[in-house]
């Protein structure tokens, strides 16, 4: 694996923060500006997975793995480009869980089995994960049935986020039990109806309309923002109320894996317990280290820098890239921006509050 060092990291960083105050002010046109068109086709979307030995009424409170545990995931099948993009974005929820994801080869045992659609799998269209420990259960235990070699940064951020969400126990947001959508059902049933999904009516009122039982579930204030929300347009509900396609962790999603996988109590300080940076040393996807008293995260293309040592993990812009001028982002995704955190919307960008805060 290719050995990044941490000092030449903060030598790229201090060289890009120097070219991003260079486009202030094309950057401050385009928050301000810059527009999505709502559109009234739905992404691909994820069908829910249960393990079919046990009642689909399982308590989902069942399928949590132990917070701390290490997590082994492998590659079925899948190039190194596509394989590499599912961990670049997987390790988002590091960051948040008390959990550990090791990546291990194709001939190792693991807890979480990821096939791509190619081979034996090739009939296999859609994307699906099983909920939490049930993975423990299958040889094949989630897929990606749309990923290839062309797809963008921004689906790949978005489906391998939703899919890990549900490998750590997550339901879909828009049935979480205080989720009170108004739904058109026949005109969700007409769109379901049709390709590429083409559901029956149970699978629709499975995969949309059942809401899970309180006393069964974790669950925090319903959150449309959540990456495990479907996106839901308007024509879909009867009061006209829409939920965008959300492509990142939202905030809620951030604190409610952190009340079910959370760290120890260090007193707050997120580098407790992570080994200071070895320079030669070959660090992996997901891996922490401390660095000059400032927390980083391995991930795919670099080092994240999570924050100052000493400090609570509660920073929302923690593990949110810097806004890139001329790059074209989709509604749910957020950015940091002179040090403040921004949400892409359906008709601009909404301030989430101060870094840090």
């Amino acid at each position: 694996m290719k050995k990044v060092h941490v000092a030449k990291l903060i030598v790229a960083i201090s060289a890009s923060f120097l070219l991003s105050n260079c486009e202030k002010e094309a950057v401050d046109d385009a928050v301000a500006a810059d527009q999505l068109t709502v559109s009234k086709s739905i992404p691909h979307v994820c069908i829910a997975k249960w393990d079919t030995n046990g009642a689909k009424a399982a308590s989902v409170k069942a399928k949590q793995w132990e917070p701390g545990q290490t997590i082994r995931i492998k590659f079925l099948n899948g190039n190194n480009f596509v394989q590499s993009k599912v961990r670049q974005y997987a390790v988002a929820w590091e960051a948040y869980a008390n959990l550990k994801f090791e990546w291990v080869s194709s001939n190792s045992n693991a807890n979480i089995k990821i096939a791509f659609r190619e081979g034996q799998y090739a009939n296999e269209t859609g994307s699906w994960s099983y909920l939490g420990t049930d993975s423990n259960s299958f040889a094949h235990s989630m897929h990606f049935g749309w990923f290839d070699n062309n797809t963008t940064d921004t689906e790949f951020r978005r489906t391998t986020i939703h899919e890990f969400g549900h490998a750590l126990g997550l339901i879909h947001e828009h049935q979480n039990p205080v989720a009170g959508i108004n739904w058109d059902r026949e005109a969700v049933y007409a769109y379901y109806a049709g390709p590429p999904n083409n559901w029956s009516r149970d699978q629709v009122d499975f995969n949309l309309f059942r809401r899970y039982e309180a006393n069964v579930t974790n669950y925090s204030q319903y959150d449309p923002l959540s990456i495990m929300h479907y996106s839901i347009p308007a024509e879909h509900t009867l009061d006209n109320v829409a939920v965008g396609n959300n492509t990142s962790l939202s905030n809620t999603d951030k604190t409610f894996i952190g009340t079910i996988y959370p760290f120890p109590d260090t007193g707050g300080d997120i580098c407790a317990g992570v080994e200071e940076y070895v320079s030669g040393r070959a660090y992996a996807t997901g891996d922490k280290v401390t660095y000059q008293g400032t927390l980083y995260q391995r991930t795919a293309s670099g080092w994240n820098n999570l924050g100052a040592c000493g400090a609570t993990n509660n920073d929302p812009c923690a593990g949110v890239e810097e806004y890139v001028n001329g790059r074209s982002y989709a509604t749910g995704d957020q950015v940091t921006y002179q040090g403040s955190l921004y949400q892409r919307t359906t008709s601009g960008w909404t301030n989430l509050g101060a870094c840090g805060s």
